[in-house]
């Protein structure tokens, strides 16, 4: 009830004309409605459930028998001694294990193992969670930032158009030239139909990534892509996380491995007898006012000598398993490196080419503009403008994409470093 209470608050404070929402509260959302996080929270509950199970049999252990039979045959009677007719029956038993070659304090500890994995669980689901979301949400900006550029495109050709128009008018052009631009307006306009309907999945994609249906009023990102904290100081984050195992995939393969070993030692402790506490008391009869009564209290030991081979099967079987949690452990710490060192070598080539594409977007802008002066002066075809116009628009779509993997990249690097 109060998540749906905070949701409804939420769309309640957003600007009812946009729906705008900002990364972090689209990614409370998710966490608080979307069934993604129901469905993490339920894995966790049966790990954890797991674990009681597995510790069940070191706890107390009672259990009440009664029955009432109606009994009868078809024997000739035997004149001293009568049948009886029925049976009624009341049992209590009751026991506790009491050593069973160290399995009841292992067991505990892999419960308790479990609860740990569970939480590990969570967390690691909320982070991807999180991270989805944030996937979703700088896709839709990258969408709303292409039809900027495509609108800008769209004017521009328009503008051409009329240039074209002025100088066919002066006689400099023929109609050729206003029939090209206007076929570049054509194209331009069709180009920007399609970043629109670009951005209008992207947008749907981002509601259904925290948990919204598609057919909902929907909500906006808001902000931009050139919004992008400092990397470096990300990168000092991680490599000193790397360098203390400091890092939430790795505390879930060091939980495999702990409850891999655990396994292992329960399974040796097989070989061992098992000692029981035990009571239980009985009373049955014919008559509930002539029933007998009898009990048992004490101390009961057994021991599989010969299993056939079984406890040695469950000993290799563990410590198989052992090894390979131990090798996945191993794994995940070579797999972080790496992607450690290749977020680092992506950052530094993302930053200089940024820094490169700049420039370069504003040396196009300058060009398209030059070049357009010269088309209005006579002295370049419709055609060389053109080749400016699109040598600038790639520029910016090629400055946009570097952000949007910059944005990318900090997003991988941000979900590493959450425990």
């Amino acid at each position: 009830m109060i998540n749906k209470i905070f949701a409804f608050i939420l769309i309640c404070l957003m600007p009812a004309s946009s729906f705008a929402i900002t990364r972090e509260e689209a990614v409370r959302y998710a966490l608080e409605n979307s069934e993604a996080i129901r469905m993490v929270t339920e894995s966790s509950n049966v790990l954890r459930a797991g674990g009681k199970q597995a510790e069940a049999f070191t706890d107390p252990q009672a259990v009440l028998n009664a029955g009432h039979l109606d009994m009868g045959d078809n024997k000739p009677e035997n004149p001293y001694f009568s049948s009886p007719d029925r049976d009624i029956l009341a049992e209590a038993r009751v026991s506790k294990l009491l050593f069973a070659g160290g399995r009841i304090w292992k067991t505990r500890a892999l419960a308790k193992n479990f609860d740990k994995q569970a939480d590990i669980l969570e967390t690691s689901g909320k982070r991807d969670i999180g991270k989805q979301v944030r996937m979703a949400f700088d896709a839709v900006l990258y969408q709303k930032a292409a039809i900027d550029i495509l609108e800008d495109r769209v004017k521009q050709r328009r503008a051409e158009l009329e240039d074209a128009q002025d100088l066919k008018t002066v006689g400099m052009v023929t109609s050729l030239d206003v029939r090209q631009a206007k076929l570049s307006v054509y194209f331009g306009e069709d180009r920007l139909k399609d970043g629109e309907a670009s951005y209008r999945e992207a947008l749907i994609d981002f509601n259904l990534a925290i948990g919204r249906s598609g057919d909902e009023e929907l909500l906006v990102p808001e902000g931009n892509l050139k919004d992008v904290p400092d990397l470096q100081k990300i990168m000092k984050q991680l490599k000193a996380s790397l360098s203390e195992d400091d890092f939430l995939d790795i505390t879930s393969s060091e939980a495999g491995v702990e409850a891999a070993r655990l396994n292992y030692e329960i399974a040796c402790g097989e070989r061992w007898p098992e000692v029981v506490f035990a009571a239980s008391g009985k009373s049955n009869g014919e008559k509930p006012d002539e029933m007998d009564e009898s009990w048992t209290i004490g101390v009961q030991a057994s021991w599989s000598i010969l299993d056939g081979g079984l406890v040695r099967a469950k000993k290799a079987s563990a410590r198989s398993e052992m090894q390979k949690a131990e090798d996945g452990l191993s794994q995940t710490r070579k797999s972080l490196a790496g992607e450690v060192e290749k977020i680092g070598v992506s950052i530094r080539s993302l930053e200089e080419r940024i820094r490169l594409q700049q420039e370069a977007v504003e040396l196009s802008r300058k060009n398209y503009e030059d070049a357009r002066g010269h088309y209005r002066a006579g002295t370049i075809t419709l055609t060389r403008l053109g080749e400016f116009n699109l040598s600038y628009a790639e520029a910016r779509f090629n400055l946009l994409q570097l952000f949007f993997l910059k944005r990318q990249e900090a997003i991988n690097a941000d979900a590493l470093l959450e425990k």
